[in-house]
């Protein structure tokens, strides 16, 4: 067997769980619309899951208490009788498939309270106020409700989560929890009330149920939970918890990255704690590692070296729902890598409709079966362009049996993604790169590189259809001396023939992060920006990550509200509030935007019957944009 170390069974309590894959939980804010139940967007959602091939699928979105409708967050409600009747199919669903069905409760009080004064609600910036001892024993009374109803409901288990410093997860450590009654202070105190809460569960379903909790093993802040003290809890936890996750941190804006690992870390960055769970000889209940795992390999490695007994999966699994068994079948090369980019997060919890960067299917899926439309006729199909967005479409056309050559004026295949095997934390991107052109290689796809095919060659040739992916060029502003300035398109791979002082104009996301890219290589980097922020069109979460980088790196200085006047082979000058400033530099990087090569893909219309233009070459945008509009051309032709 493949995998044989993760796809192991192995028992819970009195469960046996098929293989040791979790589907960690994901909560579908915007797929709901305010149902008090899951729609079929979550329903389809987390069943998928089942399908593909994990042992657990721990579901997301039941609330402990009765359902108040914040009008932004997904709630179903375990009170009312017939509200519950989807969530019994959704368990059922899931055993369909030869899966554990659990369900994440929440640690988040209503109203406003955490653990005690000071605390910080799940913004990470908002203080709360402490929750009263009979609010905390209504609390305790709806953990325990909670799980007797999804208990009878059908349900395996219980996914607590009780880390990253949400308001339940406060009491446990010395930094957050300042409360002076018997559930504050000591050790034991702290422990207390979320000790409470299990026995109080433990009550009412035995060991029907088993119970997983998600626990910072180390919250990465002076005077909080360490290593020492995670032990210390999960040894405590594990006299009502079958199994603990060894995660960690906060969600503070600065640790969000080590939370939820992105690509300015290691790959598997926190696998090591689960390891010294295991470890410490005194923790016996299943540890599970978890945070940014993206492939069985590693997966396995973890269970074969005794790491941890399971390992949960989220994101990789959103980037390419069948990522378990396109890897059983030897096929990994074709399972599409996350990029850690966190939109999917940040599309949930902030936006209006569930995305992916590299999933264009995600939020529709449940929808694509009546969607799709038939392919009536196969038609001679020309991509013109060759990063992602025209690939992208080209695979997709292909695949639907259509006759497809790719033009691509380079040498090589990539476009707006080939900067980023020059960039230590962009090295996710490039394997996304590198899997987009290994697919267009081994697929029937007609490509032919270096060549500019021109409008008139289009038509000729006597194409169906043309796709047209041409990308953006640089925006280049109105300021004397400008063409001087590199583009920072043009400084990733030349970074050695660069002084060693540089000024960045333009501190979007591309700026920021060229700026950020040249101070890691030793260059002392001055950003200059007309907003009053840094990186502004990045999406939430990705921004904290890099105002948190950009934050440490001592090489790099930061001008907001700062318009850049005049460019020399000196530096810039630059306006500032308190005035105009000269800034010496050895080299200046344009970074001020990028606009559509909107007159070279308009020349391309009535060359063939139909003509699509897509990705960048429409409107400059993010790899998202690209990914999706290449899916949705080809899949229309």
């Amino acid at each position: 067997m493949r995998y044989e170390h993760l796809m192991s069974p192995i028992r819970v309590g009195r469960h046996l769980i098929k293989n040791r894959i979790i589907a960690a939980p994901v909560t579908l804010h915007s797929a709901s619309n305010g149902e008090i139940y899951p729609d079929e967007a979550a329903m389809h959602f987390f069943v998928q899951r089942a399908r593909a091939g994990a042992g657990i699928v721990v579901c997301a979105g039941a609330k402990v208490l009765p359902v108040v409708d914040d009008g932004e967050h997904a709630g179903w409600d375990l009170y009312r009788h017939n509200a519950m009747n989807r969530l019994a199919e959704l368990a059922e669903r899931i055993h369909f498939y030869g899966a554990k069905a659990s369900m994440e409760l929440i640690g988040i009080f209503d109203d406003g309270y955490v653990a005690s004064n000071g605390g910080l609600l799940m913004d990470g910036l908002t203080p709360g106020r402490e929750i009263p001892f009979p609010e905390m024993m209504r609390y305790k009374e709806g953990y325990a409700h909670a799980a007797e109803k999804l208990m009878e409901l059908g349900f395996d288990g219980l996914f607590l989560h009780f880390g990253h410093a949400i308001p339940i997860a406060q009491f446990l450590s010395p930094l957050t929890n300042h409360r002076t009654d018997e559930y504050g202070g000591s050790f034991e105190n702290r422990m207390r009330y979320p000790l409470e809460i299990l026995e109080a569960i433990r009550e009412r379903v035995g060991d029907s149920l088993f119970i997983d909790i998600r626990m910072s093993a180390d919250e990465f802040k002076e005077g909080g939970i360490d290593l020492n003290e995670g032990n210390k809890i999960a040894r405590a936890f594990q006299q009502y918890a079958d199994m603990v996750q060894a995660s960690c941190g906060m969600v503070t804006p600065d640790l969000m990255c080590r939370t939820h690992p992105c690509d300015f870390l290691p790959p598997n960055p926190n696998v090591y704690l689960a390891k010294a769970f295991k470890n410490s000889g005194s923790i016996h209940a299943h540890v599970t590692a978890i945070g940014g795992i993206g492939n069985l390999a590693d997966a396995d490695q973890i269970i074969a070296e005794g790491t941890a007994d399971f390992v949960a999966m989220s994101r990789a699994l959103i980037a390419d729902p069948e990522l378990i068994p396109k890897s059983l079948a030897g096929k990994e090369l074709d399972v599409v890598p996350c990029i850690k980019c966190m939109r999917c997060h940040d599309s949930t919890v902030f936006g209006h409709y569930f995305q992916c960067s590299v999933n264009p299917t995600i939020g529709i899926m449940h929808h694509l079966g009546h969607m799709i439309p038939p392919v009536n006729e196969l038609k001679r199909v020309a991509v013109v362009g060759g990063g992602p967005a025209g690939m992208f479409a080209a695979l997709t056309a292909s695949e639907r049996g259509h006759n497809v050559t790719l033009f691509e004026k380079t040498d090589n295949l990539g476009g707006a993604l080939k900067f980023a095997t020059s960039v230590d934390f962009k090295y996710s991107l490039a394997g996304f790169r590198d899997y987009l052109v290994q697919q267009i290689r081994q697929s029937k796809v007609n490509v032919i590189t270096g060549r500019e095919i021109s409008p008139e060659e289009i038509k000729k040739a006597g194409y169906e259809a043309v796709v047209v992916a041409v990308g953006a060029e640089p925006l280049v502003p109105s300021i004397p001396g400008i063409d001087s300035a590199i583009h920072a398109i043009h400084s990733y791979g030349k970074e050695d023939h660069l002084g060693e002082t540089v000024v960045v104009i333009g501190g979007g996301q591309v700026g920021c992060e060229t700026g950020l890219h040249l101070a890691r290589m030793g260059k002392q980097v001055t950003i200059v920006e007309m907003r009053d922020e840094m990186a502004p069109d990045a999406s939430k979460s990705h921004r904290d990550d890099i105002m948190t980088q950009m934050e440490q790196e001592s090489r790099l200085t930061l001008f907001t509200n700062t318009q850049c006047k005049a460019v020399s082979i000196e530096g810039v000058v630059c306006k500032l509030p308190q005035g105009e400033q000269k800034i010496a530099a050895d080299n200046v990087i344009l970074a001020a935007g990028m606009k559509a090569r909107t007159e070279l893909a308009d020349s391309f219309w009535k060359t063939a019957p139909i003509c699509q233009i897509i990705g960048d070459s429409s409107k400059p945008r993010t790899v998202e944009m690209a990914i999706r509009e290449g899916y949705f051309a080809g899949i229309n032709l």
